[in-house]
C-alpha cells in the first residue's frame, strides 16, 4: 500500500447516491474521508490501509455492497434500521449501516447510523456472525487518527478497543503496522494475556 494506490477523491454526485441510497444525512468525517480519498482503487487485496486486513472501499463499492446486504431483494427484517442503539450488537446488516471497507471475504468495517450516543461509530462486521463486539472506533476521525498515530509512531492501533474487550472477557489483539517491499500491512501485535495450558 502506498499514497500512489488511493484513489481520488469522490464526487459531489456519488456522494450523493451513497446518502440518497441511506437516506439519511452522512457524518461529516465519513464525507470529508471520502471527498480526499474515494478507496484504494485496488481491488486486489494489495491496498489493506486499515487494520487488521481492511481496504477502503470506493462509493460505488459501497453501493454495491448494499444492494446486496440491504436491497429490495433482502428479507424485511434486514432493512429494518431501527433494531437497537448504534454501537449495539445486530445479527442482519441494517439499512442505517454504511461499509466503509472490506476484507474480500465477507467482513466489513461500517458506519453505525442507528441514533444513541455512538451514532457514526465504526464497527466490524462479521460474514458469519454480525456484530456484536462493539464499535472499534468512535468515528471515521477517530479511525484515521489512531491508524495515523499507529504509522507514525509505531504503536498499536486498536488499543482502546482491545482493551474495552478485554474487559468483557472478549480475546482480541491490537495490530502493528509493518512494511515490507514498499507495502503496508497490519500484523496482530503479541498477546499480553495469559493463557491456560490444556
Amino acid at each position: 500500500m502506498t499514497f500512489a494506490a488511493l484513489a481520488p477523491p469522490a464526487g459531489d454526485e456519488d456522494l450523493r447516491a451513497v446518502r440518497d441510497d441511506v437516506g439519511q444525512d452522512l457524518p461529516d468525517d465519513l464525507v470529508t474521508w471520502w471527498r480526499l480519498c474515494n478507496g484504494t482503487g485496488l481491488p486486489d487485496g494489495n491496498g489493506l490501509l486499515l487494520p487488521p486486513f481492511f481496504e477502503p472501499c470506493s462509493l460505488r463499492d459501497v453501493l454495491v455492497q448494499r444492494s446486496i446486504w440491504v436491497g429490495s431483494g433482502a428479507p424485511t427484517a434486514i432493512r429494518n434500521a431501527t433494531v437497537g442503539e448504534a454501537g449495539s450488537p445486530a445479527g442482519a446488516f441494517l439499512t442505517s449501516f454504511i461499509p466503509i471497507a472490506a476484507d474480500g471475504g465477507g467482513d466489513m468495517l461500517f458506519v453505525d447510523l442507528r441514533s444513541g450516543p455512538r451514532h457514526g461509530c465504526v464497527q466490524h462486521w462479521s460474514g458469519e456472525d454480525g456484530t456484536y463486539n462493539g464499535p472499534w472506533w468512535t468515528g471515521v476521525a477517530d479511525m484515521l487518527a489512531d491508524v495515523a498515530n499507529a504509522l507514525h509512531t509505531g504503536s498499536e492501533a486498536r488499543r482502546r478497543y482491545v482493551d474495552a474487550a478485554r474487559e468483557r472477557h472478549i480475546h482480541t489483539s491490537t495490530d502493528q503496522a509493518v512494511v515490507s517491499d514498499g507495502r503496508l500491512f497490519w500484523e496482530s501485535a503479541p498477546d499480553d494475556l495469559p493463557r491456560c495450558d490444556r
